[in-house]
């Protein structure tokens, strides 16, 4: 059953506090690999995929490939020992094929196998391997990623009751446990919506957001509290705006938003920048520093 939370905004202050994570709070599990992708040096039409040792940063070669999408804003992710990645294969002019994205797994052993392919298409693989949430054709499709056969599909207006035209879907991330998946309803550059998705039963929440007027990437979802924090920062279209935005010094804030009770305070101010919010824990994140250069850990 699908249920659907009305946004009431209440408006609270609270100072900013410099703190630790401590032993009874629930953490958020940081990424601890990470993909990354550069041409090979020897031949452009290769692409070397490297596994990012984030806490050791350190960096080992995985795999060298053919046909990586290399410029797709999400284009791998590493889950227990293997890389999902998307390849992009040309059409064939002469029997007008058009350009088709194919989402392909590989195992340690460097075994590849194709698991969905669509003209172009987002993705984000559970913590678990269970499931995988991709777009394609403007639908969100859910893929078991043992047997790679779609367990449930979603189309824009199943994800958001408030909004239903010109919409598209954006996917965000997987709870730890793999129990719910959240994403947001977007119109060109506005968030109108979010939405969690609980595999179990597949059902859908929905929480509509369009008057927080979120308008950039500025912004981090707990997916295990459901909990937003989200900045005012404007949306940046080129260089032109972004160096105007920079030169005015025009006060940015960053929100903590309740998504299942409505209520919001501010945590924070700053000026002409970004704050790029990461959750350590569900009661901790760590941004920009508002006064300065680096990061600064705060409370919620």
């Amino acid at each position: 059953m699908r249920r659907v939370s009305l946004v009431f905004t209440v408006l609270g202050i609270s100072l900013l506090v410099l703190i630790s994570c401590t032993t009874n709070d629930n953490t958020v599990s940081p990424a601890e690999f990470r993909v990354t992708l550069a041409p090979n040096v020897l031949d452009s039409t290769l692409t070397d995929v490297f596994v990012h040792n984030i806490k050791k940063d350190q960096y080992q070669l995985f795999i060298t490939l053919t046909d990586v999408e290399i410029q797709h804003y999400h284009p791998a992710e590493f889950h227990r020992g293997s890389v999902y990645i998307i390849r992009r294969k040309d059409g064939n002019p002469e029997t007008k094929d058009q350009w088709r994205d194919e989402l392909w797994k590989y195992t340690s052993m460097k075994q590849g196998i194709k698991i969905f392919s669509s003209h172009g298409l987002d993705f984000r693989t559970s913590p678990q391997e269970k499931n995988i949430a991709l777009i394609a054709d403007t639908t969100l499709h859910f893929i078991d990623a043992t047997t790679h056969t779609t367990v449930a599909q979603f189309y824009p207006a199943e994800l958001s009751p408030f909004h239903r035209q010109d919409t598209r879907i954006q996917l965000l991330e997987w709870s730890k446990d793999g129990r719910s998946f959240w994403g947001t309803m977007c119109k060109t550059v506005d968030i109108l919506s979010f939405f969690c998705i609980m595999p179990e039963k597949w059902s859908v929440d929905s929480y509509n957001v369009d008057t927080l007027r979120i308008q950039s990437t500025d912004f981090a979802v707990n997916p295990e509290s459901g909990l937003l924090v989200y900045s005012d920062y404007p949306a940046i279209f080129d260089v032109i705006s972004y160096e105007s935005i920079k030169k005015s010094k025009i006060p940015i804030h960053l929100y903590l938003f309740d998504l299942k009770s409505g209520n919001k305070k501010i945590l924070t101010t700053t000026y002409s920048k970004q704050f790029k919010p990461l959750w350590l824990s569900t009661k901790s994140i760590e941004i920009d520093n508002p006064a300065g250069k680096g990061r600064v850990i705060i409370s919620i």
